[in-house]
């Protein structure tokens, strides 16, 4: 392993690695294990106090089926014949009412049963038989609703007169009849007490100890609580007293649940954290409450365990760090080690350099971005190379062809060669022309750059199609900033022409190269290929379709970019019903057919551009242009390999893909499309 860098300047990557990485290992270990010791208890706590915080919604959803449990079990009572009767005969004597009291209490295990009649008032309760008879219980909620809205009802209730007691108390209606005709002949109630097997229910919901309380103080005195119903953990005389000490000092804050959670409370020798749920009567007032424990000795014994054991691993991976972040090091290093001298090379134009395998993770990602910016390298230079071999050869790839000087072949209107027009830019050449008018190359003198000048001649005035075209084309091409794509400048009106200015691109068209060389190699190819797409992609990201991508609408600089330009037919993406427009040799079939376009649309253009670089012939050919728009429509496209043999099989059957006449089968993206190509390999 290398301890110093090429150049002498202290220790290699390798050795940095090694020192970075022991250092890091020793400190973590020796910090986790000191913290251990101090956090163990307070990790403890904190998953007690998290339990802890979820006891009242515990405690709600317990309570809420517990009422709906009882409810209908009174409700089950309240319906059967004999209760109906014998409440229409205002429960037939004291000793008939106490006595089928007595067998409902029995049915339901319910510690007392309450019988009242039409207005509320107490016919029999069977745990008093013989007093509070004729009490009225109109003014409480577990009788009022079950006579006022004829449903069922519950509520928690306190009883400290003969005893402490906490009971659940369900009511339903005695109805006679149905529909309009019902009647309601009383109310039957019976009280469930919150006792031990009630507390063990909680507890073991809970996961913990629990007890219930009753508040044994009178109404308005500050909370005295009393066991009524507990855990085996929980079973202390002094619990109550000490729970009391923490549920505040008036009614409205235990009712409010104002109180310290969770709180330390010691029961039978052992040491809990307990929060304490208020239990409310039906008209909110607090009758008792519940409070639920957890052991702390029993949360810690698997945080000392914890501890011991980081010790010894902690001691462990002491002994073994060294000997294997010293082999990490060197593993780690080495990729990368092997890019850094590959970017060097890259750097000095050396574009053979070996470069280390793509594995996984960070460092294999990186190579591969290596191995692709090598790729794309090689491709622009050999596309470059290509350019510059046309130029060799005498063709002008600046001017598309046109003569640059003399006026013979320049329009009959518009700029004058050598004469500044608009009072700002002045004439170099003729870029070329079209059916609409003409393109410049000039000098813009307020920004001292070329520029290329799109003018309109003059039989193409306000309002014509020529005038509306080039509108959008400025106007379009105006949203879209991209390196692969022309960029558009102004737009204005001078002597008696509209022009617009953009970008000046020193370069060939994809025509003029397709011209001179037939069909292109296909490394250059595969790059002006990959290009175009990630030129469509901004035009599309734009809500834009191009609309007529063609090799003469793409230009290939000096450099090696290949650019998009003319957007005189482009439009917003899904607008239907547009008039026809494009080169029919390159359109799709859907705006062959005046269809809905999308981004696909251009894929599918871009297909038969492909197909022509790569093979020297486009798909369909025809000497009509209307028998070329059928063979887009009918005919199925030919393999590429068929014409070109030792294409590789990936992009032919890319190419194929783009051709596909249903737009759903074609690649959905010009990103997806730039995915495939670029694992073709040359």
């Amino acid at each position: 392993m290398s301890t110093v860098t090429e150049e002498g300047q202290g220790p290699g990557l390798a050795t940095r690695f090694f020192m970075g990485a022991a250092v890091v290992i020793v400190v973590t270990v020796g910090l986790s294990v000191a913290l251990a010791s101090g956090k163990a208890e307070g990790v403890a706590r904190e998953r007690i106090r998290g339990e802890l915080l979820r006891v009242p919604a515990l405690f709600a959803g317990w309570r809420d089926s517990q009422m709906s449990a009882r409810r209908g079990q009174v409700r089950a009572v309240a319906e059967q014949p004999g209760t109906k009767a014998l409440l229409a005969e205002g429960g037939g004597g004291p000793e008939t009412a106490h006595d089928t009291s007595l067998e409902f209490a029995r049915a339901l295990g319910a510690g007392a049963v309450f019988l009242f009649d039409t207005h509320g008032r107490l016919i029999v309760r069977t745990d008093r038989p013989r007093e509070e008879g004729g009490r009225d219980f109109s003014g409480v909620s577990w009788v009022s609703v079950p006579i006022s809205r004829l449903t069922e009802a519950s509520a928690f209730i306190a009883e400290v007169s003969r005893g402490p007691a906490l009971s659940l108390v369900a009511s339903a209606p005695v109805l006679q009849g149905a529909g309009t005709e019902r009647v309601l002949n009383g109310v039957v109630s019976a009280a469930f007490r919150m006792d031990d097997e009630r507390a063990r229910e909680v507890g073991r919901l809970a996961g913990g100890e629990a007890a219930f309380l009753v508040n044994a103080a009178a109404r308005g005195a500050v909370p005295r609580l009393e066991v009524v119903g507990t855990t085996e953990g929980f079973r202390d005389p002094a619990l109550g007293r000490d729970v009391s000490a923490q549920s505040g000092t008036t009614e409205a804050q235990l009712a409010r649940g104002d109180l310290p959670s969770p709180f330390a409370l010691r029961a039978r020798g052992r040491d809990y954290l307990a929060t304490l749920v208020p239990i409310l009567s039906g008209s909110g007032e607090p009758v008792g409450g519940m409070v639920v424990g957890r052991a702390k000795d029993e949360e810690l014994a698997a945080m000392r365990e914890i501890r011991r054991s980081l010790l010894g691993v902690g001691a462990l991976i002491l002994l073994l760090s060294v000997p294997l972040s010293f082999a990490f090091a060197r593993a780690l290093a080495r990729p990368i080690q092997q890019l850094a001298i590959g970017a060097e090379e890259i750097g000095r134009g050396n574009l053979d350099v070996p470069l280390p395998r793509a594995g996984r993770g960070e460092v294999g990602a990186l190579a591969r971005a290596f191995e692709v910016m090598r790729r794309e390298l090689k491709e622009k230079a050999q596309l470059e190379q290509l350019v510059a071999d046309l130029r060799g050869r005498g063709v002008d790839p600046t001017l598309r062809g046109v003569p640059p000087t003399g006026t013979d072949g320049l329009p009959s209107t518009g700029p004058v060669l050598g004469h500044l027009f608009a009072q700002r830019y002045e004439i170099r050449g003729l870029v070329g022309r079209g059916g609409m008018g003409a393109v410049y190359r000039a000098l813009d003198r307020e920004l001292d750059e070329e520029v290329a000048l799109k003018v309109l001649e003059k039989s193409a005035g306000e309002g014509t199609p020529g005038e509306q075209q080039l509108r959008r084309e400025i106007k379009l091409a105006r949203t879209i900033t991209h390196p692969n794509v022309v960029r558009a400048y102004d737009f204005g009106e001078a002597e008696g022409v509209r022009f617009f200015t953009m970008e000046y691109v020193a370069g060939a068209t994809l025509r003029e190269l397709l011209d001179e060389e037939g069909r292109l190699a296909l490394t250059p190819a595969l790059q002006i290929a990959k290009q175009v797409c990630r030129g469509l992609g901004a035009v599309h990201r734009a809500g834009i379709v191009h609309g007529d991508l063609k090799p003469a609408n793409i230009v290939v600089m000096t450099g090696g970019i290949a650019k998009l330009t003319d957007f005189g037919v482009a439009r917003v993406r899904r607008q239907a019903g547009t008039p026809f427009a494009g080169t029919p040799p390159y359109m799709s079939p859907e705006q062959v057919r005046g269809a809905e376009l999308d981004e696909r649309s251009d894929l599918y253009s871009a297909g038969v551009l492909m197909f022509e670089m790569f093979t020297g012939r486009r798909p369909f050919d025809a000497g009509d242009p209307f028998e070329v728009m059928r063979l887009h429509l009918e005919e199925v496209p030919p393999n590429p390999r068929s014409l070109q043999p030792t294409l590789p099989e990936l992009l032919a059957d890319t190419i194929v893909a783009c051709l596909a006449k249903a737009k759903a089968d074609r690649p959905a993206t010009a990103a997806d499309l730039d995915r495939l190509l670029m694992r073709v390999r040359t």
